[in-house]
């Protein structure tokens, strides 16, 4: 029998440990402890209703969840039956989860009873109306019959994790079950990461740091995990669940550390000794960030920053814990070495570049996805012909061999350690009787809420014209995108027709228009019309 240290799948290490430890905490949740004996019944449970209701092997089942125990058992039942989990973020807005289980070809959809009932009537009402199934795992066999199915492949497909892009072109990158242990195996060497360490986590599950690096890593080990809500409230209550639990390696974006600093108690009231790595990885690290929160906690160097992307599973590189941060001439932080068996490429123009020089980043790793699931337009230009991704992100790599991000190839948005792409905002504003053109950049003013989307729309000609309705339609913009994305935009600016730059071919120049924004021209030139200030 498979032991769990040999698994070459997670569901392999899974049912290992409940045969040998079913008593063993798997993971801790609001208080509540979950066993892997019962998570692995649970999953069983899962499994044996999805095959009853016609699932076939490869089907994909869209997952509609928060943090809670119950998303474990969806997802590796789903896989458990052959299936392919797809996880979204549960504040995604109804149109998103459609347009994801449209695109995907989903033939069920699975939620929670922690999402809020309106939610959960929607999707229902969406099975209803297109023929998915959809269900909870309150809704799974108490008696499964699946012992008798075979372990994945790790060359099977487990799960798509569905990148933020235009709902014209959706991508879903593919991931094996195989690409999730061998990156974890990376991340653990390169975090130096043992069963001894006590993860805490209020990352969403749906998506990959909060799902493979927090969830699904210490899973594989057996290590101890907490999991708090995702919500701010549990950003707040963070350091004082990793004093209470004494974690020891927890992840975040940098703001989330910014909000930590300005409400966690003062310094001395919380004893955070234990904590040995602070990942600090999904947006640009501040040195200012990493300085005050080890300075305001009395810490050695805890913060570790690191690069990753869902398209090479998740992690790439990171600094050695416990070695301080390293800092350029820019202000930039180094993100570290790559992890074993992942080699840094940087290219330019004309090819490589020399060591030191700037240019895209290509990642070459044997965990590497291979395409974005049904769109080989999308995969061509990810790939390289050897497989390499190409980024998109801007670097170098420096006479250690340490890579430092120096900003973004493509317009994209990183909010809250979220990325968004400015098209699905976009779409969703230009909808708008009113919008004439619509472009969406990402503005980080310096405060702890870090880079935001803002907003700028054209209006049409007539709308102009009718400034006691500018106030309404900045709310209806708003509401728009909250529908569309759960997440509100940093600012609107409402500008008059045919002020947006954009290229001979009309395609909308962000970079230009954010330089505008930031340099005072579009309010001195007298394009902004709506709000004066």
């Amino acid at each position: 029998m498979t032991e769990p240290s040999s698994a070459t799948t997670l569901l392999e290490s899974l049912e290992a440990r409940a045969r040998t430890a079913p008593a063993m905490e798997a993971i801790r949740f609001e208080g509540r402890s979950m066993t892997f004996g019962r998570l692995w019944r649970d999953i069983d449970g899962v499994a044996s209703t999805l095959i009853e209701r016609g699932l076939e092997p490869g089907d994909r089942v869209v997952l509609v969840f928060p943090n809670g125990l119950d998303f474990f058992a969806a997802f590796f039942g789903v896989q458990r039956a052959g299936g392919v989990a797809v996880p979204i973020f549960p504040d995604s807005g109804f149109e998103r989860v459609t347009d994801i289980a449209s695109h995907c070809g989903a033939a069920a959809v699975m939620t929670s009873a922690l999402l809020p009932e309106d939610k959960r009537n929607r999707i229902a009402g969406l099975g209803a109306a297109t023929g998915l199934t959809v269900l909870s795992p309150a809704d799974c066999s108490a008696t499964p019959t699946t012992a008798d199915l075979p372990v994945p492949d790790p060359r099977q497909l487990a799960y798509l994790q569905y990148t933020s892009g235009s709902t014209g072109n959706p991508k879903g990158v593919e991931l094996t079950h195989g690409d999730l242990v061998t990156n974890i195996h990376q991340m653990i060497s390169g975090f130096e990461i043992t069963d001894d360490d006590v993860f805490v986590s209020w990352l969403p599950v749906s998506h990959d740091m909060g799902l493979i690096l927090m969830t699904l890593t210490p899973l594989l080990l057996a290590a101890r995990m907490v999991l708090m809500p995702t919500s701010v409230g549990s950003i707040r209550r963070w350091m004082t669940a990793i004093a209470e639990h004494r974690g020891t390696f927890t992840a975040a974006p940098d703001f989330a550390y910014r909000i930590a600093l300005r409400t966690a108690p003062k310094t001395g009231a919380l004893d955070l000794g234990c904590l040995r790595v602070a990942l600090n990885a999904a947006e640009p690290v501040r040195a200012g960030t990493v300085t005050a929160f080890e300075s305001r906690f009395g810490l050695d160097p805890t913060i570790v920053p690191a690069y990753g992307l869902a398209e090479a599973t998740v992690g790439v590189a990171g600094r050695r814990p416990g070695a301080p941060i390293k800092i350029d001439g820019r202000g930039l932080v180094s993100v570290g070495k790559p992890f074993p068996g992942v080699e840094l490429e940087i290219h330019g123009d004309g090819g490589l570049v020399e060591r030191g020089g700037i240019g895209e980043i290509v990642v070459r790793s044997p965990a590497a996805t291979s395409g974005y699931f049904r769109n080989p337009e999308a995969t061509a230009e990810l790939l390289d012909a050897e497989g390499g991704i190409r980024t998109g992100d801007m670097g170098y790599l420096d006479d250690d061999g340490e890579l430092t991000i120096v900003g973004r190839k493509k317009s994209i948005i990183i909010q809250a350690g979220r990325t968004i792409a400015p098209q699905e905002i976009e779409e969703t504003v230009d909808e708008l009787d009113f919008v004439r053109r619509s472009a969406a950049v990402g503005i980080d003013r310096g405060g702890p809420e870090g880079e935001q989307a803002w907003v700028f729309v054209e209006l049409r000609p007539a709308d102009e014209a009718r400034p006691e309705r500018h106030p309404e339609m900045v709310v209806e913009v708003v509401r728009a995108i909250r529908n569309r994305l759960g997440r509100r935009p940093g600012r609107v600016y409402l500008l008059g027709a045919r002020t947006i730059p954009t290229t001979h071919n009309g395609k909308v120049r962000h970079l230009n228009l954010r330089d505008e924004y930031l340099a005072g021209t579009l309010r001195a030139d007298g394009r902004i019309v709506y709000p004066e200030h």
